[in-house]
């Protein structure tokens, strides 16, 4: 059976290596990014995120070897009248930067696992998740893991350019 397993992101140097490496990627920087960072840009924003402490970062390790990263973070914005009758709502960004471990079905089995990392640890009524719309890949594997199309909303990405994004929840034992 295959491990899956969430380490700390720590302020290391060959932390902030693997993740300049994975963010210099098309399909990664295209979702996650919306641009190429510089080694030190990469450094500077998860230094930061680690000081802050508002999100979770972690590398996602499957069989011993870090595959992806994920940040976990409490919702706070609760302009959807609907949302306000959970309690506990968190969000997480996600991508698997390693190549090898792409289109394998693997994506589906690290989503199972941290929703059920989230709801363990943090006791949470529901998790959403925010991708652009044409990001169908990550739909379908979030839809695989019983997430549902709440809502569609246009926004800006990181860099400015005008999104459609798709709002998806899932409601804990769904």
């Amino acid at each position: 059976m295959n491990k899956i397993a969430l380490i700390n992101f720590t302020d290391k140097e060959d932390n902030y290596e693997l993740m300049y490496k994975w963010c210099s990627k098309e399909n990664i920087y295209k979702w996650f990014e919306q641009r190429m960072l510089t080694k030190d840009e990469i450094k500077k924003k998860y230094k930061d995120k680690l000081l802050r402490k508002e999100q979770q970062l972690f590398f996602i390790n499957y069989n011993g070897i870090k595959i992806g990263f994920v940040q976990i973070y409490q919702y706070h914005n609760l302009k959807y009248t609907e949302l306000n009758k959970y309690n506990c709502i968190y969000e997480y960004d996600i991508f698997i930067g390693e190549d090898d471990y792409l289109s394998k079905g693997i994506g589906t089995q690290v989503v199972n696992y941290i929703n059920n990392y989230i709801y363990d640890k943090y006791n949470c009524d529901c998790i959403i998740l925010r991708p652009f719309k044409k990001n169908i890949v990550a739909i379908k594997c979030y839809q695989k893991n019983g997430f549902c199309i709440f809502d569609e909303y246009n926004d800006t990405d990181t860099i400015g350019n005008k999104e459609r994004i798709v709002l998806m929840i899932h409601k804990k034992g769904e």
